[in-house]
């Protein structure tokens, strides 16, 4: 956080840690709440109603925190959002529009305004890599070249001597080289995750006009470079979270309610099989369908530690109710002694109302 408006503005950025108090994090739910736009939520976690997944008591939902932590007006589509520090990152895309790229700061409460990307998303926006930047395929239009943008806290490229004027600002910046076949029309971006080296993302695609056809490839964000690691996908749907103590991508499973883990694959590596992956046994969802990258209505936040927080989105039982129940379920995950997945014991769930906008949207859930 800045000491002096203006003459350290690093905290729009990944933070300036310093000798500063370790921050007490939050889950946070950016949620189709009202007629306008989207909100995003704060939720402390020692607030929460919780309920241990093994006892058998009902708790009725209750109402999220008021007010909204922010508000903000957005398209009902073509919005995406994604983490990066402690910064959720809005991306309105498509329909004509050139809204700015939207930059809330959990940790200052604070609202920055980015340009908009050159041209239409061209799929997700994919997991930070490269020394802390997002990386999203664009285009101008069907059956025109896609590029990859990449969107990071970077020095200004104006004149800046007077000592008053920032010398930082979000911006997006085309990465050199073009994108492989990943992007091309038709292959759909599955999964991604970045590597625990923090300059490499491997994103797996599946083209629907070949026959289902998975690929996968890894982009080394200091070289600009694509690497094609073969005729694979990952397990996963949607974004996997690298955990130190597991060793492993965790992520969504691509049959949904459950949750997978996979080796990550060495860089060096041109392997013809993907990595060895498993999944809970249990289920820790309903799975219940939805449009989100994960392909179900649910989130998958991590927490550190092999800590994770699930949040799923699930129809009201009051059918005359405009709403949904959001589930937000906090557990643990471990290799057993067989090396099978196996969740913790101190798995807890909690439950609240919600109203909802737009039926194709999922809550995304980010802990910051």
């Amino acid at each position: 956080m800045s000491q002096r408006r203006g003459h350290d503005d690093r905290s729009q950025g990944l933070g300036n840690k310093r000798s500063r108090p370790a921050r007490k994090k939050h889950l946070y739910l950016v949620l189709d709440d009202w007629e306008k736009g989207y909100s995003i939520r704060q939720i402390d976690p020692d607030t929460m109603l919780t309920v241990p997944v093994s006892d058998d008591s009902v708790r009725d939902p209750v109402r999220l925190p008021e007010p909204p932590a922010f508000r903000f007006v957005a398209p009902a589509s073509e919005t995406k959002f994604a983490a990066i520090g402690t910064n959720i990152v809005v991306v309105s895309s498509g329909g004509g529009t050139e809204a700015p790229t939207l930059v809330y700061d959990t940790e200052a409460a604070a609202l920055a305004v980015a340009p908009p990307p050159p041209g239409h998303l061209g799929g997700p926006i994919l997991a930070v890599a490269g020394g802390g930047a997002l990386y999203a395929p664009t285009t101008f239009g069907a059956g025109l070249p896609v590029a990859l943008e990449a969107f990071m806290w970077a020095p200004c490229t104006g004149d800046a001597e007077e000592p008053w004027l920032r010398r930082h600002e979000w911006s997006w910046k085309t990465v050199a080289t073009p994108p492989p076949p990943p992007f091309a029309p038709g292959r759909g971006v599955v999964s991604h995750a970045a590597r625990p080296d923090g300059r490499t993302v491997y994103v797996s695609t599946r083209d629907a006009a070949d026959g289902g056809r998975e690929d996968t490839c890894s982009f080394d964000a200091e070289r600009g470079e694509w690497t094609r690691r073969g005729a694979w996908a990952l397990p996963f749907r949607g974004q996997g979270h690298f955990d130190r103590e597991l060793g492993a991508w965790v992520g969504l499973d691509e049959e949904p309610g459950y949750v997978c883990a996979c080796q990550v694959p060495s860089r060096s590596t041109d392997a013809t099989v993907p990595p060895e992956s498993d999944r809970t046994e249990e289920k820790l969802f309903l799975g219940t369908g939805g449009e989100n990258a994960a392909g179900s209505a649910a989130t998958l936040a991590y927490m550190g530690d092999s800590k994770f927080c699930l949040v799923e989105s699930v129809p009201c039982e009051d059918e005359d109710a405009d709403g949904r129940v959001v589930r937000v379920t906090m557990f643990g995950l471990k290799f057993d002694r067989r090396g099978k997945l196996r969740t913790t014991s101190h798995r807890t769930t909690s439950s609240y109302v919600a109203s909802r906008y737009v039926p194709s949207f999922s809550p995304v859930a980010s802990w910051m």
